[in-house]
């Protein structure tokens, strides 16, 4: 996969910008405050249908403005697209795909695949199980249709039944109320175990993948992510897909009765996949806890590269992969093993205010000088660049 093309029209410092893309590496040079990651955060918004630095799509309005708007051109194996993604004050966050209105972002989702790492992903392993919930659900949703369309159905489910649990002393007061919520019990179950087996699988290839990254960053230490439902389940995910969906059905049906009353008195679900975790441990050692913050970049660059492989693995072509700043969050053996990686051909938008960097990216390469929110096409041989 590759982004041929971006345009920005009011979105953020951008008054106005059109780009074309390099095939391989493309580097964004600039001090800081200038525009290089409203840029990433541009083609993230374009690859996934959210921005990862706000829940509030009308902060990447322009200053004075009321509406943006960003256009990407991508190029697939199954054909070319261009993505749309605008916003008012007025109408809120539209999607378009090829020309379509997207009804949700989380339908839109998987037309491209972009993979991130920024100064902010140490909270995946260091932030609450929320920030993992999130890696999962993108990870997933953007190469798996089905368990996209699952996840959505078992937040519209569990959305409905707390507000069903809310009343819960007329709930239990009769049989009718008690049978609607055996009902509300059945869907939710046959929504969540989907995505609860398929979490439990990506988890498990995942930890594999990172695995064999984190060695050949890191000369010790056994890196293994291992998958934290919030009730006991089945450890061996190896197996038919249905019967495991069979089998956790069971327990998560057999979870809900236990917290019956529980749920009642507080009015909310308590076991679920909006529960789940996932952990990190260096040799069987919680990474969160007893871990190095070194050693945490260490697992979530290796996190980042066991994407791109878990992309490729299941899509058969590569993500496009956004490096934020990478030259002051990683040193330079773990640059230099990172630059190893995405040589083989691997799309790249990297940002970094340091000059000197581009002497350690492998050539070829398309610099663009980013200042106060205008972006220039330069070479990277020119002598203001030394």
């Amino acid at each position: 996969m590759l982004l041929e093309r971006l345009r920005l029209r009011n979105f953020r410092n951008y008054a106005s910008l059109d780009i074309e893309l390099f095939p391989g590496k493309n580097v964004l040079l600039g001090d800081n405050g200038q525009g290089k990651t409203n840029i990433v955060e541009a083609i993230y918004l374009c690859g996934t249908g959210k921005s990862y630095r706000t829940s509030r799509d009308t902060e990447l309005i322009r200053w004075g403005e009321s509406t943006f708007y960003t256009a990407s051109k991508f190029l697939r194996k199954n054909g070319d697209f261009l993505v749309e993604v605008a916003c008012s004050q007025e109408r809120g966050k539209r999607i378009r795909l090829n020309g379509v209105h997207q009804d949700a972002s989380i339908e839109y989702i998987g037309a491209a695949n972009v993979v991130l790492f920024g100064p902010d992903d140490l909270r995946i392993i260091k932030g609450g199980p929320v920030e993992r919930r999130r890696f999962l659900d993108l990870e997933i949703s953007a190469v798996h249709d089905r368990y996209r369309r699952d996840l959505a159905q078992y937040r519209r489910i569990l959305t409905q039944r707390n507000s069903f649990l809310k009343n819960g002393h007329q709930v239990m007061s009769s049989t009718h109320g008690r049978t609607a919520l055996d009902v509300w019990d059945e869907q939710l179950v046959s929504a969540g175990a989907k995505v609860m087996v398929k979490r439990a699988q990506v988890i498990e290839e995942l930890s594999q993948l990172a695995q064999t990254a984190y060695k050949e960053i890191s000369p010790s230490g056994l890196l293994e992510l291992k998958y934290r439902p919030s009730f006991r389940t089945m450890d061996d995910c190896s197996g038919n897909e249905e019967l495991m969906i069979q089998t956790w059905s069971l327990l998560f049906h057999k979870e809900l009765r236990r917290l019956r009353q529980s749920e009642l008195m507080r009015g909310i679900t308590l076991a679920g996949p909006h529960r789940d975790d996932m952990t990190f441990t260096l040799d069987g050692v919680d990474m969160r806890v007893f871990s190095s913050q070194g050693q945490q970049r260490t697992a979530v660059l290796a996190l980042r590269l066991a994407e791109l492989d878990f992309v490729r693995n299941e899509m058969g072509e590569d993500a496009i992969l956004l490096l934020d700043d990478v030259s002051s969050e990683l040193d330079p053996s773990k640059r230099a093993h990172l630059w190893k990686y995405i040589d083989r051909g691997i799309q790249t938008v990297i940002t970094t205010t340091d000059k000197k960097a581009l002497n350690e990216f492998p050539k070829p390469a398309k610099v663009f000088k980013v200042k106060s929110g205008s972006v220039q096409e330069v070479s990277k041989w020119q002598s203001e660049l030394t």
